[in-house]
């Protein structure tokens, strides 16, 4: 068991959020060994960068752009949805969801936009749609969302569920993820790959936190704020904090919450909504979708939330943004 110690990060406790204690505190500090990925195209290289979806195409497509405003490039261009990117563990590819076969199904391109590949391929007139996926640090294994599977137990939510998508031999396969039953639709890996942090509600409004330990197979909720919701966590890459989006008292903002202290603070404080967050390289800074200029744009703070600015500045919306693990070159 590895305990993580603090770094230089300090988070203090705000009281916003209820935490369901002790949170584990086993978790590594980082990815040992070279990840793979799926179809891994021998031209792909790793690249720095933001991905996000935007409609500014009029339509919704994934774009790339670097940190510093420049590099605006658009690797997707395609009369259906192109949405949800996230990047692989080596930063040379990136997953998506797209419905240019037919049901919404889960892509894996390289870093430039070309070479999609469906991990999937259901039937085009399919009704089982998969969002969201999130890269193991595997390079091989992604969890989702998906609508196939039926509702469990006695939530009266759940028509979306956390799942796995797996390689089987030479196709993916997408299982049920044995975890809580609930309405599910947001998660994210610890850096070893081994626990994933999701969220869920069943029966009492108010979407909390959950992680699960993919070794011992036992799920540890970590929030409760009910019945305000919280979604869309992200683990930085050092192991130790999770930022998250939490809807308390009708108002989205960002948050980090100290594995090691349980400690947590909030970092946006305004009357817009703040959401969507995603660590930089090296955990100082966060992206995130804000619309506190009018409408939805990529927005990029420090880990205390100062020195924010408009990446994006288009009328368009822009949301989903994922950071490449890669650094840009200084």
């Amino acid at each position: 068991m590895t305990w993580m110690r603090s770094t230089g990060l300090i988070l203090k406790d705000c009281h916003y959020i209820c935490l369901v204690g002790p949170i584990l505190t086993s978790f590594l500090a980082g990815c040992t060994g070279q990840p793979t990925s799926p179809n891994k195209n021998q031209t792909a290289e790793p690249r720095p960068g933001i991905v996000f979806t935007s409609d500014r195409s009029e339509n919704w497509d994934i774009f790339i752009i670097q940190a510093d405003g420049s590099g605006l490039t658009q690797l997707t261009d395609n009369p259906t949805v192109d949405a949800d990117p996230d990047w692989s563990p080596d930063g040379s590819q990136i997953a998506f969801r797209s419905r240019r076969d037919g049901s919404s199904d889960i892509f894996v391109m390289s870093s430039d936009g070309s070479s999609p590949v469906n991990l999937i391929n259901d039937p085009e007139f399919s009704l089982d749609d998969e969002f969201a996926p999130r890269w193991n640090p595997d390079g091989e294994t992604f969890s989702i969302y998906t609508d196939r599977f039926e509702r469990r137990g006695i939530c009266v939510s759940g028509y979306h569920q956390i799942a796995l998508l797996r390689k089987q031999e030479d196709e993916y396969e997408v299982d049920l993820f044995d975890t809580i039953a609930g309405e599910q639709y947001s998660s994210s890996w610890s850096p070893d790959g081994r626990y994933l942090v999701f969220n869920s509600v069943c029966r009492v409004p108010g979407f909390q936190l959950y992680i699960y330990d993919t070794q011992t197979r036992e799920t540890q909720k970590i929030t409760s704020t009910e019945p305000n919701s919280i979604s869309q966590p992200a683990w930085s890459h050092d192991g130790q904090f999770l930022a998250f989006s939490a809807n308390i008292n009708s108002n989205n903002d960002i948050y980090i919450l100290n594995l090691n202290s349980n400690n947590q603070v909030r970092i946006t404080d305004h009357s817009a909504k703040d959401i969507m967050p995603s660590w930089s390289p090296d955990d100082s800074q966060i992206a995130f979708v804000s619309n506190r200029d009018g409408n939805d744009e990529i927005y990029i703070m420090g880990v205390d939330g100062t020195n924010m600015y408009n990446l994006t500045q288009h009328p368009a919306d822009d949301w989903y943004p994922s950071w490449s693990p890669v650094e840009a070159n200084p």
